[in-house]
């Protein structure tokens, strides 16, 4: 697939994940996630609330939510603030995360602190805040990467900044599933899956470029994107931002985010 399809068919993937009922946070980073729970508002789960910038599932498209909080004054019917955010996934009032760490493993677990090789630092990422905590509370956490290959998928992170596996005690179950540019990935309880690949992937060449072993076994297709799911990301996202997060698509998906807040 070309770039650009790609990151459509993340976008509607990931949009699949939401339930109505659910309540989903997406930060501004994340523009691919927050198209998908913007697109589940707007096909299947109506009934799901998202809250990005603070905004209680605001009436707006992706470059609007994009601008932040100032930007939907007027489009949402409250806000609520990080504090806030943060008191209701410690009781489950937010159901579901995306989140998308630099490196994942087998077991789930997920770095957004550090890449080190060969005992050296090569760069500083932007760390962990809550991600610790968010892993073992959060009922449901929903991965995805834009770049797979083993070194984004180790069989074991450079650094641990939160734990896969959830925790037994509450109930929670940690990273669920995980969205590539190239497959999607379950992490049952046993060991992690290959759950379908995308069009033009093959699965054994999937299993060799992860660093982390996947069970074998017949392998289905991703689903394509339907016509409901097409038409209705190009209402809430006609400049394609989504793009930002691929490697081959970003500039050019800057420059129309830049073109579309001029």
């Amino acid at each position: 697939m070309n770039p650009q399809d790609t990151a459509t068919l993340m976008t509607c993937r990931l949009a699949r994940e939401i339930r109505n009922g659910d309540v989903v946070g997406v930060g501004l980073g994340t523009p691919l996630a927050l198209a998908a729970a913007l697109l589940a508002r707007r096909t299947h789960a109506p009934g799901a609330d998202v809250i990005v910038a603070g905004a209680v599932s605001p009436d707006a498209d992706l470059a609007t939510c994009l601008r932040g909080a100032s930007a939907l004054a007027g489009r949402t019917a409250g806000y609520a603030v990080h504090l806030v955010t943060m008191e209701m996934a410690e009781r489950w009032a937010m159901t579901l995360q995306f989140l998308r760490p630099a490196q994942i493993d087998g077991a789930g677990n997920a770095n957004t602190s550090r890449i080190v090789r060969a005992g050296e630092l090569v760069q500083r990422l932007p760390g962990g805040l809550a991600t610790a905590d968010v892993f073992k509370i959060l009922p449901r956490i929903v991965l995805y990467h834009t770049d797979h290959r083993p070194r984004s998928l180790p069989e074991r992170v450079g650094f641990l900044t939160a734990a896969g596996g959830g925790d037994r005690v509450t109930g929670t179950e940690g990273p669920v599933r995980l969205v590539t540019d190239r497959a999607v990935i379950a992490f049952d309880a046993d060991r992690p899956r290959l759950e379908s690949v995308h069009p033009g992937e093959d699965a054994d060449a999937i299993r060799s470029e992860t660093g982390f072993p996947l069970a074998a076994g017949d392998v289905p297709e991703t689903a394509a994107p339907t016509d409901v799911e097409l038409a209705a990301l190009h209402d809430l996202d006609p400049h394609a931002l989504r793009e930002l997060e691929l490697r081959a698509t970003q500039v050019a998906a800057a420059e129309r985010l830049a073109a579309a807040h001029a």
